[in-house]
């Protein structure tokens, strides 16, 4: 028996709850496959509706193959075979992220300053890529992103950071865990990747969930040691030299030169230079690329715009070596880019028009400031029972204990103080050296020094006991 609810009940057009009901009994199995329904009319005049509503829902039933119009004899029910006897259900909605209750800051190394965003610049630029009389505008992107976008890049990296490339080298991605995925489809799997550790553990769980052999080589004072390579062929080193994640470490150059004579060496053999944080140093300049110093086609350089603008932009670029693009080309080039052009053209004219420049230099400032702001505040709440670590570079800093307390112990009484801490061990692959048991991460980027201050004097609580 179908009914309607009354009209302040309904929610939803007459004729589409005419056919949620007839759906609902035919997946029942209340009407039965062949059954004839009522006529149009006589099902109209029974609800009081008219014959057109009823021949909506006649027709969106008959449009997903739920009943079929026999000629002159009317409607009846399709037969389902197994879907028989299923009763659809609706899509439970979403449950909302659930909060953390009592947290009053979180050191998390993820976040920006969202305050100095540059709000009104971008909505200009979005607004000006956003021209409808550009008969490009809703075209399909190129597969290695649009041209300009690669060319401004290619002239920004050379400039910045000396990488010396051809807009040709470059593909577009929707970050760095994306390019790296891209990245191993390109390289086959022949290889082994060697992987700093500790190491980002996304670029990790990517290289070994596509199945590829991974080795993983435990960092010292200057970052990855090249002797454990001696003698591999084959093998893929992923790197991150300009700061490493999670130690802080900078690579010197010795250890860079002995790294390119290793893949130099042999024909098989590169390296990985994903160049993260490398736009914020505080005392110094930004230390040359690992790229700009090969001179063999040996580096593939990585970059995103994560830290430098927003999480939220996922985007970034690799710069691959002639070699390694001919692979691209033949296997990849016909995907399809995953950056829409619209994004593509803003970030392009951020770049080329100056903005990006001017905004970095404005965000060293404010990141070297809170750096400089917690580590003052550590160090006045932790005189002798914490050490920092790492260079003045980045978003976070690495602090252990001097007092022999474990990360664990570390994470928990900073818990219950309403704080948030990171441990290091998640970054291992294998177990963490006990040398590292009583260190943790503090991001900073993200935090106002009001919530500095609140934060070291909630750890000088949990940690000064």
């Amino acid at each position: 028996m179908i009914t309607l609810r009354p009209p302040e009940q309904a929610g939803k057009p007459l004729y589409w709850q005419i056919y949620d009901q007839f759906k609902e009994d035919i997946y029942s199995g209340a009407l039965a496959a062949h059954e004839k329904l009522p006529s149009k009319r006589k099902l109209a005049a029974d609800l009081g509706v008219s014959v057109t509503t009823v021949d909506g829902a006649y027709a969106q039933l008959a449009c997903e193959g739920f009943i079929e119009a026999r000629p002159k004899r009317g409607y009846f029910v399709c037969p389902m075979g197994q879907l028989k006897g299923l009763r659809p259900r609706p899509p439970e909605p979403h449950p909302p992220e659930p909060e953390d209750p009592g947290l009053l800051v979180d050191f998390s190394a993820n976040t920006v300053d969202k305050d100095a965003f540059p709000y009104n610049t971008w909505r200009k630029l979005l607004k000006a890529a956003f021209n409808e009389y550009d008969p490009d505008v809703l075209k399909r992107p190129a597969a290695q992103g649009d041209l300009e976008l690669r060319q401004v890049i290619a002239t920004y990296l050379y400039s910045s950071r000396g990488v010396r490339c051809q807009a040709e080298q470059v593909i577009i991605g929707a970050g760095a865990d994306h390019l790296l995925l891209v990245l191993g489809y390109i390289l086959g799997n022949s290889f082994t990747i060697a992987l700093e550790n500790p190491v980002y553990n996304k670029a990790y769980q990517i290289f070994r969930h596509m199945g590829y052999p991974t080795l993983p080589i435990d960092v010292d004072g200057a970052g990855m040691p090249a002797t454990p390579l001696q003698g591999l062929e084959n093998t893929v080193v992923y790197i991150t030299p300009s700061h490493q994640f999670p130690l802080g470490i900078s690579m010197p150059i010795s250890r860079r030169i002995q790294l390119l004579h290793w893949a130099e060496a042999g024909k098989n053999r590169y390296i990985i230079e994903d160049d993260y944080d490398s736009e914020f140093r505080y005392h110094t300049r930004p230390l040359p690329s690992l790229q700009s110093i090969d001179s063999h086609d040996k580096v593939i350089y990585l970059g995103t715009f994560t830290k430098s603008i927003a999480p939220a932009l996922r985007m970034g670029f690799l710069v691959l070596p002639p070699q390694l693009l001919a692979r691209y080309k033949e296997g990849f080039g016909s995907f399809a880019s995953p950056i829409s052009r619209l994004e593509q053209r803003v970030l392009c004219a951020f770049i080329r028009d100056g903005y990006y420049e001017r905004h970095l230099n404005k965000m060293r400032v404010i990141y070297g400031n809170k750096r400089a702001y917690l580590e003052k505040a550590l160090a006045g709440a932790f005189p002798a029972s914490l050490a920092i670590h790492g260079e003045n570079a980045g978003h976070h800093l690495l602090v252990s204990s001097r007092a022999g307390r474990g990360e664990g112990d570390l994470c928990a009484a900073a818990r219950r103080e309403g704080v948030r801490v990171y441990p290091i061990s998640s970054y291992f692959i294998g177990p963490m050296p006990p040398r590292y048991s009583g260190s943790v991460l503090l991001g900073y980027g993200g935090l106002s020094e009001k919530e500095l201050a609140l934060g070291v004097a909630c750890l000088k609580r949990a940690w000064g006991k």
